[in-house]
């Protein structure tokens, strides 16, 4: 019995062994397989970052590469663009939309008659190949460079033509040319600060990209692009964990327009990428009133509930920051706004920075922008800016933002850290973006500002930081800026009245050089009349010292003034 029991006691325990160690094994495999599904749990993050770079081969047969080119007739030399520009400006002031009877789509390129149109392409993108994408270009003032240079940006569709394709869980990406950023780290560098800020904003990376035309050319270098995340469902499952809000890209000529109960304004207006719902529509229209008519009394009631009010303090506070113009600060468009299905309220996200950095030249001077105003950054009226920062705490809320990002993600050492390391990778592979590339990228790299290049980011930052800490300190406003490239007046005030004092001067000069021209001759009097102060300084020391010495001696210093005055000029607006 003891030898039976001692047995059965020695099996039991064996068996509870051998039972112990096949769920230890059990667990430790689905462990390494969660692990294993957790690491490739977002595949497309192999796409991008700043100091990672892939290959992009694009193929295409020539009659689909037709496809992408603009329709027969539409011109993009420089008459036909000031035109387009004519048109959007008219639109803009009796309150229409950035959107031209021309084309279907918004922006500038509409104008002109552009309508960007897909043709089907192979893609090899980081040593995978996928078949049947669709391909066009995109942009609008991006796209009018690109033609002068050759050098187009490109939106990759993978399930244009075959449905549900996607590559490495994406169904879009962008190849941006950075045509107006020969550093190509404004954009990226802009994004990251934002996502640093925890608002939403797409990923970038670098790709080395390549045109095959059947029959035409074989692996052509086109140049050095970034990789920039679609701003699309998947961007927002990504970010939110779900996409059942409303995505919308306005491009209007306003900030969240108010269009009445009529949806089918907004539609143009707001321009929404998923398929609203008729709460959501009823959600954009009463915010929409909210804020344009409503008084004040009852936007600082009722505002909350529409508007993610932080997030919208942080999205300001970052634009002012690197100072992105061409942006809803513009008040048209390169924007998202998302109605966030969980709090039922509006967020804002950023899109197209490849100006910010001070780069946007259609908005103030240099300097100006460097300066730009944290509470009034642009001269426009946008209520929704206004009336937010109006609200009691809020205004201390926002600085109290701009206070942390200087001290954190704008901090000027991790700032030029980041500028020196994202360019020493870059830097090498510039050559790619043609002749004359390097030189460019040099500049915006340069310690000080040039003819050339005006705003070198370290440059900005320094300038950019001391602005924002006077301004909170309260010993400067900074300035506001407008379209056309002219900032407010006061601007100007200093170099108004030295034109006018100079004008004076001269005037006084025009005067004297006439009556001493008379008493020595006819002839010398009428050159002095029209050719002042050259004349007058001619006469007074080559001519007739006795009688105009003292006279040429003041157009000199006219002619001097005059000379300092325009290089002057030249240097602050150019």
């Amino acid at each position: 019995m003891l030898t039976c029991a001692i047995y059965t006691f020695t099996y039991t325990r064996s068996a509870a062994l051998l039972v112990s160690r096949f769920y230890s094994v059990i667990f430790l495999a689905v462990a390494m397989s969660l692990g294993q599904a957790l690491g490739q749990a977002d595949p497309s993050a192999s796409l991008f970052g700043l100091d990672n770079v892939i290959d992009v081969h694009i193929r295409i047969d020539p009659e689909e590469w037709a496809k992408l080119q603009p329709p027969a007739g539409v011109r993009l030399d420089d008459e036909a663009v000031g035109k387009a520009y004519g048109d959007l400006i008219e639109d803009a002031t009796r309150g229409g939309h950035f959107h031209s009877e021309k084309s279907t789509r918004p922006g500038l390129a509409g104008y002109l008659g552009v309508d960007h149109q897909y043709g089907r392409a192979d893609v090899e993108i980081d040593g995978e190949t996928v078949r049947g994408v669709g391909l066009r270009y995109k942009g609008n003032g991006t796209f009018i460079q690109g033609h002068k240079g050759g050098r187009y940006s490109f939106k990759i569709d993978f399930n244009e033509y075959v449905k549900g394709q996607e590559f490495r869980g994406l169904t879009k990406i962008n190849l941006q040319n950075n045509i107006t950023d020969p550093s190509l780290m404004r954009e990226a560098l802009s994004y990251e600060l934002f996502r640093e800020a925890k608002i939403p904003a797409s990923r970038v990376g670098y790709a080395k990209v390549y045109l095959t035309i059947s029959g035409e050319t074989k692996r052509k270098p086109v140049g050095l692009f970034t990789v920039v995340e679609q701003k699309d469902k998947r961007f927002l499952k990504h970010n939110y964990g779900s996409s059942k809000g409303l995505l919308m890209k306005p491009s209007t000529f306003g900030l969240f327009r108010y269009f009445g109960d009529d949806w089918d304004e907004y539609e143009i207006g707001f321009v929404p990428k998923t398929e609203p719902t008729e709460e959501q529509k009823k959600r954009v229209m009463e915010f929409a009133r909210l804020i344009h008519k409503a008084d004040f009394d009852e936007f600082e009631e009722r505002y909350a509930d529409y508007l993610d009010v932080d997030q919208f303090l942080r999205f300001v506070a970052c634009n002012v920051v690197v100072c992105n113009l061409d942006s809803f600060f513009g008040g048209s468009q390169n924007h998202y706004i998302y109605l966030e299905p969980e709090s039922n309220r509006f967020q804002f996200l950023p899109w197209d920075m490849d100006h910010s950095f001070g780069a946007f030249h259609m908005m103030g001077t240099p300097d100006a922008r460097r300066d730009l105003s944290i509470d009034r950054p642009v001269t426009d009226k946008h209520p929704i800016i206004e009336r937010v920062l109006r609200v009691p705490g809020n205004k201390e809320r926002y600085h109290a933002h701009l206070e942390d990002y200087l001290n954190t993600i704008f901090d000027e050492d991790k700032m030029f850290r980041k500028i020196e390391s994202v360019g020493a990778f870059v830097r090498p592979m510039v050559s790619l973006n043609g002749s004359g590339a390097e030189a460019r990228f040099d500049r915006v790299l340069a310690e000080e500002p040039s003819w050339e290049e005006q705003h070198p980011l370290k440059f900005f930052v320094t300038k950019r930081r001391e602005s924002i800490r006077a301004q909170l300190d309260g010993s400067s406003s900074g300035q506001s800026v407008g379209f056309g490239g002219f900032p407010d007046i006061g601007q100007f005030i200093p170099w108004i009245i030295s034109a006018l004092v100079l004008l004076f001067l001269n005037t006084i000069g025009w005067i004297w050089g006439i009556v001493v021209g008379f008493r020595g001759s006819t002839l010398w009097g009428c050159l002095n009349i029209f050719l002042s102060p050259w004349a007058p300084a001619i006469y007074g020391f080559a001519v007739r010292r006795d009688l105009g010495f003292r006279c040429a001696m003041f157009a000199t210093f006219c002619i001097i003034g005059w000379i300092v005055f325009v290089a002057a000029v030249v240097a602050q607006f150019s």
